[in-house]
């Protein structure tokens, strides 16, 4: 064994095919840190840290690091828009399949979807039949769904303030409603509260289906599947790794009664027997979904569900966490909270005039959405890597079979493309002409949501649910940190996500 490593770590260092890129001295003979001597991605991974550890990486050694004999990090626009962007007839220089989100699909999901999918053209053809749900059109027709469970949220707040003397977790009523939107899109009604407390409780109550506790799951096993990943790359050895994760046990799947209907029990086909019989005469995320076969799409029965689960599962957990991070952004910035506040009710006199489109065109409220989008992403590059089909990226050749990330994380808090990157200012989004420090900003180093043929299918979607909700909250309620101390950078723990986070305030009704 002395002699294998042996020889594999002169064959890394001097002769492998990322022996000029830069990287801590270890990273390039196994995924460890030259200053902590331990499994590196492993480590970055189980401390929870990853965000900054990878962020910490680049700092020092530029926009281009090895974090494993196998893996390169870049922290660049021409590095993202490679890996991600559009190539329309020409040959794509990476591809999705064995990587990260590839090895996880398979664990994870019953069967394939839209995120799962590494077939370009099959990638394609599903998301032009879903793109019906998710137009402009669709989105007007949708938004009263959305006013219904801000509106309840409001009620909701105002009840548990009253109860509890002013303290309110707006975590968990964020996230309610949330999960209420998307479900009633999903699928023509609200899934139920018993749903939402075993998919989303962000707490650690102990549930066997719980969505929450998958997520820190996964973090934990993220030093595994590092090291999993690694194993791809060696001779013989990823071959057989690979078919190993064919034969996992269905013991990491998402549970199928994650969104089944109230009316089923935990029987698939109840399931989907159950939804295929709702007729809302609308266009919502399933009936999207059920209208693909019109469309030439054949889907069985769990791919149905598969898809269904996903937008569910997708279009909650990050529209959630992002309008945690905008309110905690705005407590910890009192004068930001008050100039929004202003710009409100300066355009309104009560929530019920607010609409989407009015909403949409007031600078300092799109402008906190953007800056957290900015400097608190919901998801980091790590989770959407790819493989390199043997390409040039950021003026570097990367092999064939090396797995690259473009880590967002980096790239939009980089002093490259942005002023005063790591401070909250909503004002860069709309006061940046000539003369003001972010005239120089680089947008295109802004993509919260990804780009290129994986572009997030509802972004449109998640900005319009979060326009309503903070907008009727900070119109509504007069709001301080319950726990001035808290900082997310600090005390909110990212592995792949973020987890374990609870924004709390003391709340008191705005009268008049």
């Amino acid at each position: 064994l002395f002699w294998t490593f042996a020889s594999l770590s002169i064959y890394y260092l001097w002769f492998g095919p990322l022996s000029h890129v830069p990287g801590p001295l270890l990273a390039k003979i196994s995924p460890v840190s030259e200053q902590y001597e331990v499994l590196w991605l492993a480590r970055a991974t189980w401390r929870r840290r990853f965000n900054f550890d990878v962020r910490k990486l680049h700092d020092y050694y530029g926009p281009v690091v090895q974090l494993s004999p196998n893996e390169v990090s870049f922290a660049s626009v021409a590095a993202q828009k490679t890996i991600h962007g559009q190539f329309g007839s020409h040959k794509r220089p990476t591809t999705k399949a064995q990587t990260l989100e590839s090895l996880m699909g398979e664990i994870v999901w019953p069967a394939k979807n839209l995120l799962t999918t590494s077939d370009p053209d099959e990638h394609r053809q599903l998301r032009t039949s879903l793109q019906p749900a998710f137009t402009q059109k669709a989105m007007l027709a949708q938004e009263k769904i959305h006013q219904h469970h801000t509106d309840l949220l409001l009620s909701n707040i105002k009840r548990e303030s009253l109860k509890n003397g002013g303290s309110v977790n707006l975590t968990e009523h964020v996230s309610r409603t949330i999960w209420d939107v998307v479900g009633d899109l999903s699928f023509g009604y609200p899934l139920s509260k018993t749903q939402f407390a075993s998919f989303a409780s962000n707490t650690d109550a102990v549930a066997t289906d719980n969505f929450e506790i998958l997520k820190r799951m996964f973090c934990s096993l993220g030093p595994m599947i590092e090291v999993i990943q690694w194993g791809f790359s060696l001779p013989f050895i990823g071959l057989a790794l690979q078919q190993a994760i064919c034969l996992i046990p269905r013991i990491f799947r998402l549970p199928i009664n994650i969104v089944d209907s109230p009316k089923c029990k935990d029987d698939h086909d109840y399931f989907c027997r159950d939804i295929c019989d709702i007729k809302t005469g609308r266009v919502d995320f399933y009936t999207a979904i059920r209208d693909c076969a019109e469309k030439g799409i054949s889907m069985s029965d769990a791919e149905i569900h598969s898809n269904a689960t996903l937008l569910v599962m997708v279009g909650y957990d990050t529209t959630a966490t992002s309008l945690s991070a905008i309110i905690h952004n705005l407590l910890r910035h009192p004068s930001y909270l008050s100039a929004l506040r202003d710009e409100l009710h300066a355009n309104y006199t009560s929530t019920s005039e607010m609409t989407a489109t009015s909403l949409a065109r007031l600078p300092l409220l799109n402008g906190c959405i953007q800056e957290t989008l900015r400097l608190l992403p919901p998801a980091n590059g790590k989770g959407t890597n790819r493989m390199s089909l043997g390409t040039e990226i950021d003026g570097i050749y990367i092999p064939k079979g090396v797995n690259v990330s473009a880590d967002m994380y980096t790239i939009q808090r980089s002093p490259l493309y942005w002023a005063n990157p790591d401070s909250f200012c909503p004002e860069r989004w709309f006061a940046n002409g000539p003369g003001t420090p972010f005239e120089n900003d680089n947008r295109s180093a802004h993509c919260p949501f990804l780009l290129g043929p994986r572009l997030c299918i509802g972004r449109a979607v998640a900005m319009q649910s979060m326009r309503l909700v903070l907008a009727k909250l900070v119109f509504s309620f007069e709001m301080q940190a319950s726990d001035p101390s808290f900082r997310w950078e600090d005390d909110v723990k990212n592995s792949y996500l973020w987890i374990d986070y609870q924004v709390m305030a003391n709340i008191n009704e705005l009268k008049g």
